[in-house]
């Protein structure tokens, strides 16, 4: 059956984003269906592939995206800002803006939400970015309104520039795809939910039918440096700690994913990872505790060491931060017991035969490969329980998930890692590679001055701090 399909073309800059959102289109064009492009008009406007807001780089995503529609025989609709927006926008709509404007900045730039409303030039940022979302948003509600579509499609729909499309199918009570990469470098397209909604994800999975050998290939490859880039920084030669005279060896795994902290409700813990290990190990000294943060928060700009500074002093406690020499694998086999705070590790640990605990929402918590308990009291409670590991079927269909699952588009050459268009040709590529080479620069000259004054703002706050007491004494004295 024919349907009207309204396509947002996201991240114009960014190659393979683009490609699958074109192909995808053409080929839905090709299955009779009814096929229309939308793309932002905005110049001069702040977008997760233009943080600076330079209208070069705008004036080439405009182009090439006219030009391209022209080559794909596609109708294509420029969305502009109205002066006076004809479409309102609720509260709710402008809240997943904000919210899609702070995950952009926290996984460009590395830094949490709080630090990111404290620098000025951060704030400067989000604010140009939120603007032009909301303009958007309101320019797409107009466009569906008027072309009265049976569908909507938008690649990620994580950021706030690509999640304005989601926002309007929403109000119009209309079904939507999203579009994504595979970790293999592969189209999948999710149906009805983002590459972002566990619950989603987790159903998908759930789907898949399991397979033992291949799941046993994966996982042996998720050791190797050439299939797992994190896997690049385990230490061969790392050895674990003595823990003679514990009666438990517990590792705790933390998880790199910061971006995940402002996606919305769905993704709200009550687990705080530094006060959770601190609270444990002083609940019970008999256990030996290792923590290992994830190599991927090496570049976090956010202070995330200081919290665990105390707890790293205790005598059953053992920290390896972030560029400390460990290895996960054999921290893992180690153990008696794994607890993460999200990763992946928790689905490797159930298939290495290892009870594990998953704190917090994530990708796996509905899969039961993992206990989880649903506060910090029930944590604390279920480590003194003697854990068996559980059953590894749904920890092959992850596997599975990882390294087959797709869906493949005819207009889309995939081999070897690498995404080439098949019958059509992305226009201004040498332009589009220099608008984009350009925002990598500029933005790593934003995130080191905004480091620098994240710095700042701590140093102040510290002899802020240092000063009170000594402004009590005085003041005790004067009295």
């Amino acid at each position: 059956m024919s349907e009207k399909i309204l396509l947002h073309v996201a991240y114009p800059l960014w190659r393979k984003n683009s490609l699958v959102a074109l192909a995808r289109a053409k080929q839905l064009q090709v299955e009779g269906h009814d096929v229309t492009l939308s793309y932002c008009a905005t110049t001069g406007g702040t977008c997760a592939v233009n943080y600076t807001g330079n209208p070069l780089a705008c004036l080439v995503c405009q182009a090439s995206t006219r030009r391209i529609s022209a080559q794909l025989g596609l109708a294509a609709i420029p969305l502009k800002p109205e002066p006076q927006p004809s479409e309102p926008i609720s509260i709710a709509e402008k809240k997943a803006l904000v919210e899609g404007v702070l995950s952009g900045l926290i996984s460009t730039f590395r830094l949490f939400a709080a630090e990111i409303r404290s620098i000025r030039l951060m704030r400067w940022i989000a604010r140009r970015y939120y603007r032009t979302s909301l303009g958007m948003l309101a320019a797409f509600k107009s466009v569906v309104r008027q072309q009265q579509p049976d569908r909507i499609e938008v690649f990620n729909g994580r950021h706030a520039c690509s999640k304005f499309p989601l926002l309007a199918a929403e109000h119009f009570h209309l079904p939507f795809n999203t579009l994504e990469v595979t970790s293999r470098q592969q189209p999948i397209i999710f149906h009805g939910h983002t590459a972002h909604d566990r619950f989603g994800i987790q159903r998908r999975i759930l789907n898949l039918e399991p397979d033992l050998e291949f799941a046993s290939r994966f996982f042996e490859r998720r050791q190797s440096p050439s299939h797992n880039k994190f896997a690049k920084r385990h230490a061969s030669r790392f050895t674990p700690p003595e823990a003679n005279g514990y009666r438990r060896k517990v590792t705790f795994f933390l998880s790199s994913q910061d971006e995940f902290a402002s996606l919305g409700k769905a993704w709200k813990s009550p687990f705080v990872d530094s006060d959770v290990i601190s609270e444990a190990s002083r609940r019970w000294p008999d256990y030996f505790f290792c923590v290992r943060f994830h190599p991927n928060q090496v570049d976090v700009g956010s202070d995330i060491i200081s919290p665990f500074r105390e707890v790293a002093e205790r005598d059953n406690v053992q920290v390896y931060y972030p560029d400390d020499t460990a290895n996960t694998y054999q921290l893992i086999d180690w153990s008696d017991v794994v607890v993460t705070f999200g990763s992946t590790v928790t689905v490797e640990a159930c298939w290495r035969g290892k009870p594990a605990i998953l704190l917090g929402p994530s990708f796996y918590d509905q899969l039961e490969v993992a206990d989880t308990p649903a506060s910090p009291e029930a944590f604390y409670e279920l480590l003194g329980h003697e854990l068996l590991p559980k059953d590894r079927t749904n920890a092959a269909r992850v596997a599975k998930y990882f390294l087959a699952d797709e869906d493949p588009l005819e207009f889309l050459e995939c081999r070897g890692g690498k995404i080439r268009p098949h019958g059509f040709r992305r226009p201004l590529q040498t332009l589009g590679y220099l608008a984009r080479y350009s925002e990598v620069v500029a933005c790593q000259i934003i995130k080191t001055l905004a480091r620098k004054s994240n710095t700042n703002n701590r140093h102040k706050a510290d002899r802020v701090l240092r000063a009170a007491p000594e402004d009590q004494t005085n003041q005790q004295r004067a009295a």
